[in-house]
């Protein structure tokens, strides 16, 4: 999560862990203790920061960049072991 941790505000990192959750926007606001159209905002900064338009792209990239993580992982072990 670095690039988006650079990405994003802490706020809006705030609210993008909770969509990865599942939360939808009056959950989040609840949450919050804010209106649903204060999280509606955040959301599409969100997406316009990331260069995506749904939660399900939102999804595909944090399983892209766990999967670059694992394999950042997996090849410093091997590199330790040699």
């Amino acid at each position: 999560m670095n690039l988006i941790n650079e990405e994003l505000s802490k706020r809006e990192l705030e609210i993008y862990k909770y969509l990865l959750k599942g939360l939808d926007l009056y959950s989040i606001a609840d949450e919050l203790g804010v209106g649903r159209s204060t999280i509606a905002t955040h959301v599409l900064h969100i997406y316009q920061k990331l260069y995506i338009s749904s939660r399900y792209e939102l999804l595909a990239r944090r399983i892209k960049e766990l999967e670059e993580e694992v394999q950042e992982l997996k090849q410093a072990k091997c590199i330790t072991r040699a």
